[in-house]
């Protein structure tokens, strides 16, 4: 049960959730959506960090989506899909690290 819990929080399915959401927000200019991809997104990004000791900056993937969202609720749109890039080639980058193998 514990594992199916940690697939679903730190894996590709969370991944994949959050990605969709981003995806809506931006279309639909609602910030709900990105502020729950965001959400989603903290998981993920601290277990791919290597958190307790962090030794990467991919922990700070959600911070791309928060102010996305909150450029978004401001009525910046063009802003809001200029600060979600990085994660999109971020987790576009973790896809193809992971297909490489």
């Amino acid at each position: 049960m514990i594992e199916i819990l940690a697939q679903l929080l730190f894996g590709w399915p969370a991944i994949l959730v959050t990605v969709i959401l981003a995806i809506i927000g931006l279309v639909r200019n609602n910030y709900r959506y990105l502020a729950a991809a965001a959400i989603l997104a903290f998981p993920f990004a601290w277990f791919l960090s290597g958190f307790p000791i962090i030794r990467s900056p991919v922990f700070l993937l959600p911070l791309f989506l928060f102010s996305s969202a909150y450029l978004m609720y401001r009525g910046h749109e063009m802003f809001a899909w200029i600060m979600a890039v990085p994660f999109f080639l971020a987790i576009l980058l973790l896809f193809y690290l992971i297909s490489a193998q």
